[in-house]
């Protein structure tokens, strides 16, 4: 199998650097295609309206392609032009910062990426690391707590080499918690709702124009079955995503409505 390895924080980010280490230690063949710099929230967005760029590197003693665009500009490259035909699954991450309920799942780089893999018929996973506070992607401190995921990635990335993706299963999104051990359980559950609490808070700049700043607040109801909690409990969490199952099951009672 080849394995392409992106993400949305960047190439220089420590997560990227130890999920290259833990696939490459389980497959063969592993490419690196990742953003030039931080793509954090740009969900599935491409560049349509710029041309793209692409530099081969070494950071850290990685090989890597860089592209000036998106996670999902990385994987549209990849899978279309740069190793066209050659990828046979597509990991993305590990994200700085969790990726669990659909509010965070549908804005994330690290996850639209995966998705876009799906869609194109290339199975793949999203990894993700729960962190108590901001931390520099690139920093001592991220790549301290990044180490502590290598084992789990190690394991993860074997089950799927040796028993392949479960039937209808198209991508994963996994996340670790705030503190890994080697205890650290895997839960498979579905996917929350919201994640947090939106605010828009408005300011005036010098000139005495409004700008608005978009942020939220973690919230505190969530589902006890869902991967939020379980994730803030310290499990590990795994969502499989089959991308047109609530389409499918629907389509009767469209019709119904419809008649």
């Amino acid at each position: 199998m080849t394995v392409l390895i992106t993400n949305d924080d960047g190439y220089k980010s420590a997560g990227l650097r130890v999920l290259y280490r833990a696939t490459k230690a389980v497959f063969k063949d592993v490419v690196v295609v990742a953003p030039d710099k931080l793509q954090s929230s740009s969900g599935m967005s491409f560049t349509f309206h710029k041309p793209l760029r692409v530099d081969g590197l070494t950071y850290e003693g990685m090989p890597c392609l860089s592209v000036s665009g998106t996670p999902a500009d990385c994987v549209f490259m990849s899978l279309n032009h740069l190793f066209k035909g050659k990828i046979d699954l597509v990991v993305s991450g590990i994200n700085t910062g969790m990726n669990v309920g659909l509010q965070a799942v549908y804005s994330s780089g690290t996850v639209s990426a995966a998705i876009f893999s799906a869609i194109s018929n290339v199975p793949s996973i999203a990894f993700s690391k729960c962190f108590v506070k901001f931390v520099d992607e690139s920093g001592t401190e991220a790549q301290r707590q990044m180490e502590k995921v290598y084992p789990h990635l190690v394991n993860i990335l074997k089950k799927i080499k040796q028993r392949g993706f479960p039937a209808d299963v198209e991508m994963l999104n996994v996340n670790f918690p705030v503190k890994v051990t080697a205890r650290s359980k895997i839960q498979v559950v579905r996917t929350d709702r919201r994640v947090f609490e939106d605010i828009v808070k408005a300011d005036m700049d010098p000139h005495g124009k409004t700008y608005y700043w978009l942020y939220g607040n973690l919230r505190n109801d969530f589902d006890e079955q869902a991967d939020v909690a379980h994730l803030l409990k310290g499990d590990i969490t795994i969502t499989p995503i089959r991308l047109s199952a609530v389409e499918e099951e629907n389509i009767s009672k469209v019709r119904t409505l419809f008649a």
